[in-house]
């Protein structure tokens, strides 16, 4: 049975709304329960954007960070199937869980894996790795943090590249306090060199700025696999965006990241890069040790998979994540390893030599766990004092940046078990608040 479904939605605007939130502020309004069948339904739902600010400073426009404003939008008409409707996605407790262990993620003998011999595409690595030939860098910083402070700030530069260069190599160096940096390949026109009030992920719904690398530890090397890189223009704008917590007794200290970029050869080019960026949003993390459920989300025909790394913020034991063909199927595990097993504050980011190849019939399935030492249960959210559950994962040949969502009981099913933008009208609903 076909149910219209006609929401409004008071979308808060402050800049503290993050892209996230967004999105499952616009899966909730879009609530389909209890509604009649032909029946338009004109409900004002409020969303529960719980991702306050950690930082009485200004933001980009200059304007306090506490300000919120309401607005109440009506939404296209969009028509639903009762029947897609998925059960509440709500976190499992399980208090006999243990520290992170990939035990429960063995393979099963009816396991189909993915496929890693030479891609459809009729692509060819090189066995040789192409030479670098250029490196230009760049920084965000620096300012100082209290003990106890946290916030996210964003730098957006012009690089010095006088001519279209090729990435195959990102470097990063960190300072203490951390939590990760974002480098964007941004299409913006205004360079804004000194640090400001940012939100994070924001960005990856705007116009071509998309995320070239999520890094979390002080120093890390992203090597693609040879003739493999991200295109750079000339004289390319990128936005950095650190997110730093300063966990540290009693010491001040100055957050300060450091970004080399390094260039191959046009002529060495075979394929261009990009990334999958997937994560649930719909936690309840209770008191004590629990898990959530598995979730799947697919991946596109002919994406081969270079590497791939998990995300939670400090309460987090595990991100599991395996090459699956649904929900239900164990597949077969990719991440974490025996030799390398998780940590919140430096996870590790697994590669695969040769690429993972996905022919559309199997997807990531993850699910993440924890450890909640407070007295309260955590909700999503970016303050390391709430929690995530992300992954991210690098491929070729380009099919965009694709980001997508666990959706679970946000708004009763009404998005459907994936939300992947761009593509799905949630995306495009929320365009015009961002």
């Amino acid at each position: 049975m076909l149910t219209p479904v006609r929401p409004f939605l008071p979308l808060m605007k402050s800049r503290t709304t993050t892209l996230i939130a967004a999105l499952a502020a616009a899966m909730s309004a879009c609530d389909t329960q209890a509604q009649a069948p032909g029946v338009t339904q004109d409900a004002t739902a409020t969303p529960d954007l719980n991702d306050v600010a950690t930082s009485a400073e200004t933001g980009e426009d200059g304007a306090p960070e506490t300000t919120v404003e309401e607005d109440t939008v009506v939404a296209p008409d969009t028509t639903v199937e009762n029947d897609t409707a998925v059960a509440p996605d709500t976190t499992v407790d399980n208090d006999t869980a243990v520290a992170p262990d990939t035990a429960d993620t063995a393979v099963a003998d009816t396991t189909v894996t993915p496929d890693t011999t030479e891609p459809d595409t009729g692509i060819v690595l090189p066995t040789v790795r192409p030479p670098i030939t250029t490196t230009v860098s760049t920084f965000v910083g620096d300012w100082d943090m209290q003990s106890g402070a946290e916030t996210t700030k964003c730098v957006v530069k012009r690089l010095d590249n006088t001519e279209a260069l090729w990435i195959s190599q990102i470097r990063t160096v960190l300072a203490k306090g951390s939590h990760h940096l974002v480098i964007y390949k941004s299409d913006e026109t205004v360079e804004k060199p000194t640090p400001f009030n940012c939100d994070p992920f924001v960005q990856t719904l705007k116009g071509n700025t998309f995320p070239l690398m999520i890094t979390q530890i002080r120093e890390e090397t992203l090597t693609f696999p040879n003739g493999v890189a991200f295109k750079f223009e000339p004289n390319q704008m990128v936005r950095l965006e650190a997110h730093y917590n300063n966990y540290y007794p009693d010491t001040v200290i100055t957050a300060h990241g450091d970004v080399y970029f390094d260039g191959i050869a046009a002529e060495d080019v075979v394929a261009e890069a990009n990334m999958l960026f997937y994560g649930n949003p719909d936690l309840d993390i209770p008191v004590g040790k629990s898990s959530t459920p598995w979730r799947y989300i697919s991946v596109l025909p002919d994406t081969h998979v270079f590497a791939v790394t998990g995300h939670t913020h400090a309460y987090g034991t595990n991100v599991e994540i395996t090459a699956s063909t649904s929900v239900d199927d164990e597949g077969m595990s990719i991440y974490p390893t025996a030799e390398a097993p998780f940590t919140w504050d430096e996870p590790p980011v697994e590669r695969f030599d040769p690429a993972m190849t996905f022919d559309g019939s199997q997807g990531l399935r993850y699910r993440c766990s924890w450890d909640n030492t407070t007295d309260e249960a955590l909700g999503f959210g970016e303050s390391a004092r709430r929690e995530m559950c992300f992954l991210w994962a690098y491929y070729y040949p380009s099919q965009g940046y694709r980001l997508c969502l666990s959706p679970g009981s946000i708004g009763n099913g009404v998005a459907g078990d994936e939300v992947c933008c761009p593509g799905h009208w949630v995306c495009d609903y929320i365009q015009q608040f961002l």
